[in-house]
């Protein structure tokens, strides 16, 4: 009779194959039996940017919850793209503050830190939920202007709207105005890194 631990390592490289396929691009996944898209945003990155930009995410938000106070006393959402670090949401005071930024800043592969972090306590379910609504209308509006999804990520956060791919300056200011017509957002950031 094959044991648990004897299962587990069988199925382990396919998990770790599924994962990797994910990376890649639009892959179909299947969790807990029904099937779903995931996708990340690549556009003009190479493979490379695209990994280490999933691994400073994944290795960021690690740490973070790693540390007890930081687990409970702060809300923080990690975006990456090519190397530039969006960090969002919300830390109790400046002390959690500068603890999130120094763990952010020692991971490899960051070039460059944009701290968009609330001193106050962790938002509401409600607040998070709003913010993604309003994503999902940025990025709809996106689509609905023949601009490639795959070029441009979309954050929000309290109402601000952030806006990073690698893009022509025509391309993002075309994001930005789409993205200020949708209603109830506060204002745009735009953190594109422009092609020549």
């Amino acid at each position: 009779m094959e044991s648990i631990h004897t299962r587990a390592r069988r199925c382990l490289p396919a998990a770790v194959a599924l994962g990797l396929l994910a990376l890649v691009g639009c892959t179909p996944l299947v969790v807990g039996g029904a099937a779903t898209g995931a996708s990340i945003v690549n556009g003009h990155r190479s493979a490379a940017a695209v990994v280490n930009d999933t691994l400073i995410k994944f290795r960021a938000e690690a740490l973070i919850s790693a540390r007890k106070n930081l687990r409970h006393d702060t809300h923080v959402d990690v975006t990456s793209v090519n190397g530039l670090v969006l960090l969002t949401g919300e830390a109790g005071n400046t002390q959690d503050q500068a603890r999130v930024l120094r763990l952010v800043r020692s991971l490899h592969g960051v070039r460059r830190i944009v701290n968009q972090l609330r001193l106050a306590p962790p938002s509401s379910f409600a607040s998070r939920l709003a913010d993604s609504w309003i994503t999902l209308r940025v990025k709809s509006a996106l689509a609905t202007d023949g601009l490639d999804a795959a070029h441009i990520k979309v954050v929000t956060a309290h109402r601000v709207v952030y806006l990073l791919g690698i893009v022509a300056k025509s391309v993002g200011d075309k994001a930005a105005l789409a993205a200020s017509v949708i209603p109830h957002v506060r204002s745009i950031v735009e953190l594109f890194q422009y092609q020549p």
